[in-house]
């Protein structure tokens, strides 16, 4: 196996795992990437800086990363949503140690206190930055939009239900920075478009962030996390097989960064199992014949979001 140098952009790897979260329900399709483009357009319109505005992109891609399972994901699509602070902590817990994400690990870590006329600057002693506040709002706009109605004509009910928590929910000068926007019909044409993950791309261009084989690594380490804590029975799985497979790598003699590659692997090779519920994966009994076409599936959804990733055709077998 020869492998080339290998670097890919953080961005790519960040819009691949957004998009296995979302494979926990269908009702959540491309929500992690609705808030962040809301998030992305509320912080231009009140002129953060372009780093403010990148961290921002990647928080909202990332945002519910610590809901593991479908009822909290499910919960928190509720306007007002409640105990929803433990997902946000432990999303917070998951990026703090990465370096090239750390600085949004703070903004998911508060993205669901409320303003509070102004008490929510702080929560239990610690700043909340304005970006977290940014992304409560995109966050709750987000969820406001009712997928199966035509959009424009959900304006003016959206924007009533933002307005009415203003001062309350949400930070009132972001509330005006949302209405001003709110008057732009490609504003909310582009939040709900299938297009989305390119219109994205298009907006976050500046984002020039690649990861070398190391930084992929304790990336795909982190993120087996998501994938296996959600079983009690998987709790290890993915980190075992990464082990497992760099191991056997060593001993027929590929080289180090091809013993990278197969550990990298090893954490990643179960991301499509973010689509089958933990009831399938904990089921005690034998699985039904549709049940058991579910679980052979993930083989080719970890496929499918794996193979968005540009440059890892570099990957020579």
């Amino acid at each position: 196996m020869m492998i080339k140098e290998l670097r890919v952009s953080l961005f790519d790897v960040v819009m691949c795992l957004s998009d296995a979260i979302d494979l926990i329900s269908q009702v959540l399709v491309d929500h992690h990437k609705r808030v962040s483009y809301i998030a992305f357009n509320i912080a231009t319109e009140i002129g953060l800086c372009a780093e403010e505005q990148n961290n921002l992109v990647f928080a909202g891609l990332l945002h519910d990363s610590g809901a593991l399972s479908l009822k909290e994901r499910l919960d928190l699509l509720r306007f007002e949503a409640e105990n929803s602070y433990r997902h946000a902590e432990v999303g917070y817990l998951l990026f703090k140690n990465f370096e090239p994400l750390s600085k949004i690990a703070p903004l998911i870590r508060y993205h669901h206190i409320y303003w509070n006329k102004g008490q929510g600057s702080t929560f239990k002693g610690n700043k909340v930055p304005i970006g977290s506040h940014i992304l409560h709002l995109a966050d709750r706009v987000a969820v406001a939009i009712k997928r199966k109605e035509e959009i424009l004509g959900q304006v003016k009910g959206i924007c009533e239900r933002i307005e009415k928590n203003s001062g309350k929910m949400f930070m009132p000068e972001l509330v005006d920075a949302f209405k001003n926007l709110a008057t732009k019909e490609y504003f909310w044409l582009e939040a709900i478009s299938p297009s989305i993950s390119s219109i994205l791309a298009h907006k976050s261009k500046s984002i020039i962030i690649e990861l070398d084989v190391k930084e992929l690594l304790d990336l795909a380490k982190l993120f087996c996390q998501i994938i296996d804590f959600r079983s009690r029975f998987t709790a290890t799985h993915s980190s075992g097989v990464a082990a497992t497979a760099e191991t056997m790598s060593r001993l027929i003699g590929f080289s180090e960064r091809e013993c990278q590659m197969m550990k990298i692997a090893g954490y990643l090779h179960d991301l499509g199992k973010l689509a089958v519920s933990p009831e399938i994966l904990e089921k005690p009994g034998k699985l039904s014949k549709e049940e058991f076409y579910i679980i052979k599936s993930h083989a080719f959804h970890t496929h499918r979001i794996l193979g968005t990733i540009k440059d890892l055709d570099t990957i020579n077998v």
